[in-house]
């Protein structure tokens, strides 16, 4: 996955977007490496 595309579904997370509302604006990425994404972004943020 490109590193923009990262920093959008991080974004679109941070903004309060849901996995099933991010999912369909990024076609190209499997809904489980967004899942993945968006679980390693709350943990790194929590610490």
């Amino acid at each position: 996955m490109k590193k923009i595309l990262e920093n959008m579904i991080i974004k679109w997370h941070q903004a309060g977007y849901s996995l099933d509302e991010i999912a369909p604006l990024v076609p190209q990425v499997p809904k489980a490496e967004v899942a993945t994404l968006i679980k390693q972004h709350d943990k790194e943020t929590r610490l």
